[in-house]
């Protein structure tokens, strides 16, 4: 009773710790600032098919599930840190609730609290459950489609096989095609495993579920290629072939392609895990000492598993990725190694009461401590505050995060020359350039700006009255 009353307890510190601190620290570059701001431009604009990245300028790279939810978080709470993050918090707690009933119904109401525990106080469930990107919504959809087909291998009703639907008609609006790959693999590896192809096909209402699946996310779809011509042809072959398969993708229209040797996954995976990893790694260990432990292990632990294991093995080959791309696995990890710690009574007390206390700790003043460096924030509100009636420039380009904190005001000096043109109008207009930018330019250029501030890496400027 104590160790489940220890994680309880983890588990609403860990949580109310993450809600409390979703305004705590600005957004920051480029991930959370450029998702917040085409959700502001949404709002602004009431263009709610075609995410915009600039006005008038079409955001491609991502369906709008995550993006509906911040506007629409905008729309009832302002803009501030606290909306932008809000949706990615309740998916989480969504998540966790589907882990919840997995656990208490296939092992006990101790494996099921201990799972959603372990989902708040890893790293990457800790971080993405207040991000503004959108694998929380991507997590939330495979959880239900994965945890549907899990519960139909107990009981195949209706709902449980119709939800394995919804989660994907959810994943396509939430990331695109990705969702059913990872939702399809390991549902058909695990049906080879211990079925066949046949019980699948039966068990399964691939017509009329598939037709709930496109209910969902086809009139999406079918708008924003009407409204954005190319879109599909952008989305479905850039963003879902020639980035997996190309290391470094040059036709990334939205940022750069995050290059990694293959298999690097693994290891972010780990990282992404802790603390949680090391203890996942202990019980491999001892599980690999026992003879064919995959042939022992139960129907419900080997679909777990396959869950858990699908993103790293896709991803191991592919030639982009980030450390969210392990996330749709969380939950299932989270399920296997809290149904191997609530056997284990002395371990799950100290792990649950030390671990998470100790992790907690480090994960919130490292948030505090490193993105406020990555925010234009302080810079944009120093100025407007200074001087709230003159215009502010970035040069070379304005930095997602610039954009939302001055909603829309600021404004890119994207040249050279375009700089040196503000430099001889002599105007009392700003620009703000990155210190290693400014290093770059030419003396003439140089010696004809004179510095107001620095903050973090950035300079504040502004045209000397007479150049020399």
């Amino acid at each position: 009773m104590t160790s489940r009353r220890t994680w309880i307890a983890v588990l609403v510190t860990a949580s109310l710790v993450r809600l409390l601190t979703l305004s705590a620290y600005p957004l920051h570059d480029t991930t959370e600032a450029r998702y917040a701001e085409i959700a502001r431009l949404m709002v602004v604009s009431g263009d709610w098919i075609t995410p915009q990245i600039e006005l008038g300028v079409p955001f491609w790279a991502k369906p709008p599930l995550s993006t509906w939810l911040t506007a629409g978080s905008f729309e009832l709470f302002g803009f501030s840190e606290f909306a932008a993050r809000l949706p990615a918090f309740l998916l989480t707690v969504l998540t966790a609730l589907i882990v919840f009933r997995i656990g208490k119904t296939c092992y006990s109401e101790k494996t099921a609290i201990i799972a959603c525990a372990i989902i708040f106080t890893s790293v990457l469930g800790f971080v993405a459950s207040g991000a503004v990107m959108t694998d929380a919504a991507l997590m939330l959809a495979t959880s239900l489609s994965l945890a549907s087909f899990s519960m139909t291998i107990r009981d195949p009703r209706p709902f449980g096989r119709y939800g394995l639907f919804v989660g994907m008609g959810l994943g396509l609006l939430a990331k695109g095609p990705i969702a059913l790959v990872l939702i399809g693999t390991p549902i058909l590896v695990w049906s080879l495993w211990h079925k066949n192809l046949l019980w699948l096909w039966r068990t399964i209402p691939w017509a009329t579920g598939s037709i709930v699946m496109l209910a969902i996310a086809s009139p999406w779809y079918l708008l924003a290629e009407i409204n954005s011509p190319g879109f599909l042809e952008y989305f479905l072959i850039g963003e879902h072939w020639l980035r997996f398969v190309e290391s470094g993708w040059q036709g990334d229209l939205y940022g750069h392609a995050h290059a990694q040797p293959r298999g690097t996954i693994w290891l972010l995976g780990l990282a992404a895990a802790l603390p949680w990893s090391v203890f996942a790694l202990y019980a491999a260990a001892r599980a690999l000492r026992e003879k064919s432990p995959l042939r022992s292990m139960a129907p419900q632990q080997a679909f777990l598993l396959l869950w858990a294991l699908t993103p790293l093995v896709f991803f191991t080959f592919a030639g982009n990725i980030l450390p969210a791309y392990v996330l749709p696995g969380l939950p299932a990890f989270a399920l296997l190694l809290g149904d191997w710690l609530s056997k284990r009574g002395h371990l799950a007390a100290l792990s649950g009461f030390i671990v998470p206390a100790v992790f907690a700790a480090a994960a919130v003043f490292g948030l505090f401590g490193s993105i406020a460096s990555r925010s234009q924030q302080d810079l944009v509100d120093y100025h407007y505050e200074n001087s709230p009636a003159v215009d502010l420039y970035y040069f070379p380009e304005v930095p997602h995060s610039a954009s939302f904190y001055s909603n829309g005001r600021v404004q890119a000096i994207s040249s050279e020359s375009g700089l040196a043109r503000f430099v001889a109008a002599a105007s009392d207009e700003y620009v703000a350039i990155r210190e290693k930018y400014y290093s770059r330019l030419p003396d003439r250029l140089q010696n004809c700006l004179q510095m107001e501030t620095r903050i973090h890496n950035f300079l504040l400027l502004r045209p000397l009255d007479r150049c020399p």
